[in-house]
């Protein structure tokens, strides 16, 4: 049999990289929506003052959830630099991880409307921690069910990945989240400070087992 031949009855199954596409897609198209309900104020006199003094908590919100998406986005390629192949578990996590990335533009919108106070703020948190848990768990998976990763990796690398993979977007979110609470007036600083401070946490770790068990 040639090779042109053999090619041809084993086509490279390439669903990863196509997963890879559709995952930055619904990323780049959740960026995009935060900005569709920024408006000025109704009331707006065409100075920037009164811009920046009346629509802060909208240009706040944007920027948050700017970076909240950003977070996610470096994660999961750092994530998928380690996964080596397609599994039906880690697309069903994807799946759920990008329905949760689609619903930020709406939770933004949210946050425009009752700012860094009320419900509407828990929600928002409780929406980047669930994403959070569900991409940790979605490394997880690939470890330890699929094992769709490089075997040779030491399992404190693979254990410290799946923290970050996890809890590290979540926490860096929710820190910079509280972090417009408390700028709002609804928040105390020691919160974010807990949260920051564990993600700092996390990395040391991370780096160590990386240059411990390279």
């Amino acid at each position: 049999m040639t090779d042109s031949a053999h090619d041809h009855a084993h086509p490279k199954d390439n669903s990863l990289d196509r997963l890879l596409f559709f995952s930055d897609g619904v990323f780049a198209i959740a960026i995009t929506l935060l900005s569709i309900e920024l408006h000025p104020p109704h009331d707006w006199d065409g100075t920037a003052a009164q811009l920046l003094r009346q629509g802060w908590p909208g240009f706040a919100a944007y920027a948050l959830s700017f970076l909240v998406i950003g977070i996610f986005w470096t994660s999961h390629r750092r994530m998928f630099t380690q996964i080596r192949r397609f599994t039906t578990g880690v697309f069903l996590l994807n799946l759920l991880l990008l329905g949760l990335i689609a619903l930020m533009p709406f939770m933004t919108n949210l946050l425009y409307i009752d700012g860094p106070r009320g419900e509407a703020f828990l929600i928002y948190l409780g929406v980047v921690s669930a994403a959070g848990l569900v991409q940790g768990a979605m490394l997880a998976w690939a470890v330890f069910v699929n094992h769709a990763v490089d075997p040779a990796v030491h399992v404190s690398r693979r254990v410290t990945a799946i923290l970050s993979a996890g809890l590290l977007p979540g926490l860096i979110s929710a820190g910079s989240m509280l972090m417009f609470g408390v700028v709002g007036g609804g928040v105390e600083l020691w919160l974010p400070a807990v949260c920051f401070a564990m993600a700092v946490v996390i990395l040391l770790a991370r780096g160590l087992a990386e240059k411990r068990y390279r």
